[in-house]
């Protein structure tokens, strides 16, 4: 039977997970769940009962059908939740619909929570025939965005909602609540077999909408009709005004090894672990911001990783430099291996040369004793008595002498 190959990536994780209880621990610490759902619920969300317990405004309630979320006297079904980019995914019926629709129901609002409709995530919508659909501002009561939608036989096509049959529109940052108005266009000739005045606008989450005709078949339908439910996105935040005015506080929500960042809606912050650690920033302790191992996930270093705290440091071997990042210059030069493979060359070859020089001498040397013994076996010695009998100032001179002269 063949073995299944693990793949690469996964091998830093599931050593972590088999040989690191805490870090197992200090994820169970930050989150709790719905025994009906597989979502996580990670802090400050909570439910009641659960550890930790969630922070003011986050409170979530457990039924059979998943985690709900109590906004007023509404309780929405929740999709996922996301702890560091700050947003909500819930199931709902943020709509409105114009006056001369049956079942004609109220506005969305999240007045008075830690939500506003995400404004890169969703999209204001509108369903309907020759109509403008404007979203009114709760505050000034002044018109925020809106879009204009047409209609004609020819040209509805499922899918599509770019101005027939259906528009769409930015939604306004810091949005709290859909409230929308809506113009009626007279055109002379009808132009399609779409001819009621009701019209709906709502917020959904982008790209996740597409147009349908049955949804002006819906419309146009004498009976009531019920909300549809969709994909819709919220942002939250930590109530407390700004970073500043809320790191005076002692209520700050942002623990250790985190940093503050002020909501991109303007309303509250969020917190977020600093470079090099990881974990839930509203938390102290195991389920806190802990120090990554970069060094035992995915060693970051050409040669030597040292893991501190918050990062890490790369070292080249002796007589290198560089960072020794593989994503940055390494590690450059020469290093103990080469200068050991130059310093042996060196000294092979000063010994080569000490041993030419000193079977030289020795090959001189033996010359000079073969010299000096033909000398004595051809007669030196009687010459030198010769010399020394005589008195006589003379000089000996060998071969080489006689051959410089």
């Amino acid at each position: 039977m063949e073995k299944e190959l693990l793949p690469f990536p996964l091998l830093p994780w599931l050593l972590l997970t088999c040989f690191s209880p805490f870090f197992v621990h200090s994820m169970e610490l930050s989150t709790s769940a719905c025994s009906s759902s597989n979502i996580s619920i990670p802090y400050p969300f909570g439910v009641h009962g659960q550890s930790p317990s969630p922070a003011q405004g986050f409170e979530i309630n457990c039924t059979s059908s998943g985690p709900r979320l109590p906004i007023g006297n509404n309780s929405i079904s929740i999709l996922n939740i996301s702890l560091l980019d700050g947003y909500v995914t819930i199931l709902a019926s943020a709509a409105s619909r114009s006056p001369q629709c049956r079942g004609n129901f109220a506005s969305f609002s999240l007045e008075g929570t830690n939500f506003t409709f995400s404004d890169t995530r969703n999209k204001f919508t509108a369903v309907g025939c020759n109509m403008v659909a404007m979203l009114v501002n709760g505050t000034s009561g002044g018109y925020s965005g809106g879009c204009a939608s047409f209609c004609s036989n020819n040209s509805i096509v499922d899918g599509a909602c770019s101005g027939v049959a259906c528009c769409q529109a930015p939604v306004p940052k810091g949005l709290k609540k859909l409230y929308s108005d809506f113009t009626n266009i007279n055109i002379t000739a009808s132009l399609s077999k779409y001819t009621s005045a009701c019209a709906e606008a709502f917020i959904v989450e982008q790209n996740s909408y597409a147009f349908a005709t049955a949804d002006l078949k819906i419309l146009n339908n004498s009976n009531k009709s019920p909300p549809q439910y969709r994909h819709v996105v919220l942002e939250w935040s930590i109530d407390g005004g700004s970073c500043e005015e809320a790191s005076r506080s002692a209520s700050y929500a942002c623990k250790e090894n985190s940093y503050c960042y002020n909501s991109s809606n303007g309303i509250g912050y969020r917190c977020n672990c600093t470079n090099g650690f990881q974990g839930n920033p509203y938390l102290q302790g195991p389920g806190g911001c802990q120090d990554i191992d970069e060094c035992f996930l995915g060693n970051p270093c050409t040669h030597s990783c040292i893991n501190v705290k918050g990062g890490f440091n790369c070292t080249c071997p002796s007589g290198m430099s560089g960072n020794g990042r593989k994503d940055g210059s390494g590690c450059n030069g020469i290093g103990t291996l080469q200068i050991s493979i130059v310093v042996g060359l060196a000294l092979l070859l000063l010994l080569l040369v000490f041993s030419f020089w000193t079977h030289c001498l020795v090959k001189r040397r033996k010359l000079a004793k073969k010299r000096q013994r033909y000398f004595m076996q051809n007669g030196g010695v009687l010459l030198k008595q010769q010399m020394l009998s005589r008195k006589a100032p003379l000089r000996i001179f060998t071969s080489g002498e006689l051959d410089k002269k």
